[in-house]
């Protein structure tokens, strides 16, 4: 079933390569993507998993920075009908297939946080939970004192491999765990990210967090390149308080499956 969303985006991708007149074979040498999956990105029957392929698919057909943040917007809606349209359980494991591999985007995302995508986000949890709720027994936390994320729905058992991504390049190629290369992890992701709302806990790039649900609508965070994003991962831990902290959808380049956090 496509959302209009996927349509929308799969026509602007048919339009940047229409207009730069390249095959698809010549696409996929350039992209690294298959040219079979980007047959099915531009037909409209599959969503690029994270936005990585996309940007490196609009800088193949010449896009300049206006076209590039246009296109992260639509991509942003169309994963987002996406997810509200996924069984909890599909796709649990890291689903940052081989294809993806591509450059960080250079572009923001401000768009995001539009009322119109709010209210799109709060119809794909709602849709989510029900298939949550008809797949399983979901037992919910109700802990006052946990949070935003106190009903979280959980009890499901899924949980996703999320790998971190640093985009400083001089902090990607160290090989050492260097204090000013490692990534803060969020208390509140709704509260203001800075010193005061961060765990002990420090990451570094190319580490594996074990997430299991994500939150939408928290605060905005912008990246070393202005890159933005509302989006969190719930990450469990158990060398902080809470048994969780939570991860800047900026801080890495998955996009797995998982519910999303109740309000």
């Amino acid at each position: 079933m496509r959302s209009k969303e996927s349509e929308r985006f799969a026509a602007r991708i048919r339009a940047l390569k229409d207009r730069a007149e390249i095959s698809f074979e010549e696409l996929a040498r350039r992209t690294g993507v298959s040219s079979s999956s980007l047959h099915r990105y531009c037909s409209g029957t599959k969503i690029p998993t994270g936005y990585g392929a996309v940007h490196t698919f609009g800088k193949a057909c010449g896009a300049s920075n206006e076209e590039l943040r246009e296109l992260h917007r639509l991509w942003a809606l169309a994963d987002a009908s996406r997810s509200s349209l996924t069984a909890p359980g599909e796709g649990a494991t890291n689903v940052a297939a081989h294809e993806e591999a591509a450059p960080s985007p250079a572009s923001d995302a401000d768009t995001l946080v539009s009322s119109h995508r709010r209210r799109r986000l709060a119809l794909g949890t709602a849709a989510v939970t029900a298939l949550t709720v008809a797949a399983a027994v979901v037992t919910v936390s109700l802990n006052s004192t946990d949070g935003p994320d106190a009903s979280v729905v959980s009890g499901s058992g899924v949980t996703a491999h999320l790998r971190v991504f640093n985009i400083e390049e001089r902090c990607r190629k160290r090989s050492d765990r260097a204090p000013g290369c490692s990534i803060g992890l969020a208390i509140d992701p709704r509260l203001n990210y800075d010193a005061k709302n961060v765990v002990s806990h420090r990451v570094w790039h190319d580490d594996v967090l074990n997430a299991d649900c994500i939150l939408y609508d928290g605060d905005e965070v912008t990246d070393e390149i202005g890159t933005k994003s509302t989006r969190w991962y719930r990450v469990r831990l158990d060398d902080v308080p809470r048994g969780h902290a939570w991860l800047s959808g900026i801080r890495t380049r998955g996009n797995p499956a998982l519910p999303a956090c109740a309000p």
